[in-house]
C-alpha cells in the first residue's frame, strides 16, 4: 500500500528556522519581509505539513515544541545541503564565477573590501563582486536572507551581535582604537586625563563608542564636555580635524587620513573582526576566494588574530 509522505517546503523550514533563532513571529516576519499573520499562516501549513504541532502558547507568545526543536535542527542541516548542492552544482564547470555580494562596516568598505574586490575579480574574472555597507547588527540577518553572501563585521561587545548556528565566523584581525587629535598637534599625549580639558567629538548615544569613550573618560577621573555626537566616524574625524575637539576611534576609520594625528589608547580594547559566511556555503570556491582576499587585506591593516 502507497502511503504519502509528509512534504517539507524548504521556505516554510527557513521561517521555523529563523523563529527558533529571534524567538518571535514579528522579529521572523521583519527578517523576511513579511506580515506577522503571514508568518503565523506558513507556520499552520507547516504543522499540516509535518503532521505534528510543532508549536504551544505560553501567554501571549508561543514557543516550540520538543518536535519542533528537532525539526529545526532538521531543518538547518537541510537548508545547509540544499546550499552545498547549489554551490556545487555551479562549480562543477570548474570556474569561480557569478554574482556576489560582499558586506561590511562602514570603515572596512575602503581598506578591507575593495581591496579583495580588486584581488579576487583578478585571479577570477568570471566573478563578480558587489560590495554592500552594512553595520554589524545587520550582517547576520542579511547573509540568513541571501541578501550578501559574505560580511566583514566585528562584535560591538553590547549585545546587539547575536552569534548563529547557520553562519561560520572567520577571525580576521584586531583593530586598535586610537585617540585622534587636530592635525598638528602633538604626538606627546599619553592618556585620556591629560585631555581632560578639551571638548569631545563623539558618536551618536547608545552606539558601542557613544558609550565606551564616556565611560573612559570617567575612569581617567573626568567628565568629558561633549562638544557635539555624529553617527559617523568620517564626521567625527572631520569635526577634530577641523579643531573643533579630539575623539576616540577605530584605527580602520582614520589610517587614511593626514588631517588628524593618533596615538594608540593601550589598554581600552579593540574591535575584533571577522568574516562571516552562511555553512552551507563556506567550503565554496567563491567563499574561500572572498576569504583568502580578505585576509590579504587586513594583513597591511589589522593587527592579526591571537
Amino acid at each position: 500500500m502507497n502511503r504519502t509522505r509528509p512534504t517539507l517546503d524548504p521556505q516554510r523550514l527557513r521561517l521555523i528556522e529563523s523563529f527558533a533563532r529571534l524567538g518571535t513571529v514579528r522579529a521572523v516576519a521583519d527578517e523576511h519581509r513579511l506580515s506577522p499573520s503571514s508568518v503565523s499562516q506558513q507556520f499552520a501549513v507547516l504543522e499540516r505539513e509535518a503532521g505534528a504541532v510543532l508549536f504551544e502558547r505560553s501567554g501571549r507568545r508561543i514557543r516550540l515544541t520538543p518536535l519542533g526543536e528537532l525539526l529545526v535542527v532538521r531543518a538547518r542541516e537541510l537548508l545547509d545541503r540544499l546550499e552545498s548542492i547549489a554551490v556545487e552544482v555551479g562549480e562543477a564547470r570548474g570556474v569561480v564565477s557569478g554574482h556576489v555580494r560582499l558586506a561590511g562596516f562602514a570603515s572596512s568598505v575602503v581598506p578591507l573590501l575593495a581591496t579583495a574586490r580588486s584581488a579576487v575579480v583578478a585571479a577570477h574574472p568570471a566573478l563578480r563582486v558587489e560590495l554592500v555597507e552594512l553595520e554589524p547588527h545587520e550582517s547576520v540577518a542579511a547573509l540568513q536572507r541571501g541578501e550578501c553572501d559574505v560580511a566583514v563585521t566585528f562584535d560591538q561587545e553590547d549585545g546587539s551581535f547575536r552569534p548563529d548556528p547557520g553562519v561560520v565566523l572567520l577571525p580576521l584581525g584586531s583593530d586598535p582604537l586610537m585617540i585622534v587629535l587636530p592635525g598638528g598637534a602633538p604626538r606627546s599625549v599619553s592618556g585620556l586625563v591629560e585631555l581632560r580639558d578639551e571638548a569631545w567629538v563623539l558618536d551618536r548615544e547608545g552606539s558601542f563608542l557613544g558609550e565606551l569613550v564616556p565611560r573612559l573618560c570617567r575612569r581617567a577621573g573626568f567628565e568629558p564636555t561633549v562638544a557635539a555626537r555624529f553617527s559617523t566616524f568620517d564626521l567625527v574625524a572631520g569635526h577634530v580635524a577641523a579643531g573643533h575637539g579630539v575623539a576616540v576611534l577605530p584605527e580602520l576609520a582614520v589610517r587614511h587620513r593626514s588631517d588628524v594625528v593618533t596615538v594608540p589608547l593601550d589598554g581600552h580594547g579593540h574591535r575584533r573582526v571577522s568574516i562571516a559566511v552562511r555553512r552551507g556555503s563556506a567550503g565554496s570556491g567563491m567563499a574561500k576566494a572572498l576569504v583568502a582576499a580578505l585576509r590579504g587585506a587586513a594583513a597591511g591593516v589589522l593587527t592579526p588574530p591571537a
